[in-house]
């Protein structure tokens, strides 16, 4: 299945119609579509349905509440609904990997609905979330890393598939996993969830001994070695005893 792309500049031409009338007539784009040529099944506005009744329930559930204070539970809500449907379509990570998508998706997709839940998940105008930004700043973009989020951590065999992909703050997730080199092998962020949290998802490592002493001392112990070789339970340990020695 063939998805839908646009550039930089259509994003920000919907985007600014958007802001500024609410609308924008997306019968006027050119697409472009990341895929085989060959492929005749293109992802397209009746996909998102699933999705769209997802966001709806999301934002009422939510509605009434400070998002400052909810963020990492509503966030969380949103990556399951998402990464299913990308899941069931087919779509490869190579093709979700490409800007283009996150851009039709947040700024055009649906006559603008996904433009105005970023709108009011942040009521912020900064653009990276819509996926107006260059390649290299990918993970920035609001839907994209919902979906990252899923697809480093999804275990089709675990009780609750997306248990990781949903634990954890935004907050954590963007600055301490996602942006971090160590981010990338699935057993570490694993042992760093079940370090920072507890079963029921509180929080038991403080931010301020997280950002000044855990994540420095992780940090300090790549520059000589990787955690990639090393199996759930001895990330763990490795954790334990460098939040130690860092104490």
């Amino acid at each position: 299945m063939r998805l839908p792309s646009i550039t930089n500049d259509q994003a920000s031409i919907a985007w600014n119609a958007m802001s500024d009338h609410g609308t924008y007539d997306a019968h006027q784009l050119v697409m472009d579509y990341i895929g085989l040529d060959d492929d005749e099944l293109i992802f397209g506005e009746l996909d998102l349905d699933p999705l769209r009744d997802a966001l709806a329930d999301i934002k009422a559930k939510f509605s009434n509440k400070n998002k400052k204070s909810v963020a990492g539970a509503l966030d969380a809500e949103v990556i399951e609904p998402l990464h299913k449907l990308l899941l069931d379509a087919g779509s490869s990570p190579f093709q979700l990997s490409q800007l283009g998508f996150w851009r039709w998706l947040s700024n055009v997709a649906s006559g603008g609905y996904f433009w105005e839940f970023i709108k009011w998940r942040f009521e912020g105008n900064q653009l990276v979330n819509w996926g107006i930004t260059s390649q290299g700043q990918i993970i920035e973009v609001y839907f994209y890393r919902a979906w990252l989020r899923a697809h480093k951590m999804y275990d089709p065999n675990a009780a609750d598939p997306y248990h990781y992909a949903k634990l954890g703050s935004s907050d954590v997730w963007r600055s301490h996993i996602l942006r971090q080199e160590f981010g990338r092998d699935s057993n570490f962020v694993k042992a760093f969830l079940d370090t920072v949290y507890d079963s029921s998802g509180a929080t038991v490592v403080g931010t301020n001994e997280l950002r000044t002493k855990l994540i420095p001392a992780l940090r300090a112990w790549t520059s000589n070695s990787t955690y990639a070789h090393l199996s759930y339970s001895e990330n763990l340990e490795l954790i334990k005893k460098l939040r130690a020695d860092a104490v």
